[in-house]
């Protein structure tokens, strides 16, 4: 199974808030679970970290990401492009979308980590 990690769920595991799920947590820290990165996720770090709206950098999201073998970071890219949901949040259809391209082309088993609303309301993709 491939994780695809949302920005929030990102960013409170490497932060260790208590906002990440019982459920995601035990996936964040499975050794053996790859986890994938959206690039649009590092994209909203970036934004985020610019209005001060969370407490971790750029530079420290990056380096846990590089430091840890599970982690992938997915372009956007055409497949990902074709493979979205359109949803209100173009942020969020990218997010489903690499999902969706992981499932279908790839043909994995995934589930996104997430708390957005949006993403957990569509049916078509299982969320944690």
């Amino acid at each position: 199974m491939a994780a695809i990690v949302d920005t929030h769920t990102l960013v409170w595991f490497l932060k260790g808030q208590g906002k990440v799920d019982a459920e995601a947590l035990k996936i964040l820290r499975d050794t053996s679970q790859p986890l994938v990165i959206p690039s649009i996720v590092l994209a909203e770090v970036k934004y985020l970290v610019a209005r001060g709206r969370v407490s971790v950098t750029l530079a420290e999201v990056i380096k846990a990401i590089e430091d840890d073998p599970r982690c992938v970071i997915y372009p956007l890219d055409s497949h990902v492009i074709h493979a979205m949901p359109i949803i209100t949040d173009i942020h969020d259809g990218i997010i489903c979308g690499t999902a969706l391209l992981y499932r279908d082309l790839l043909g994995e088993s995934v589930k996104i980590l997430t708390r957005d609303g949006q993403i957990r309301k569509l049916s078509k993709i299982t969320t944690v």
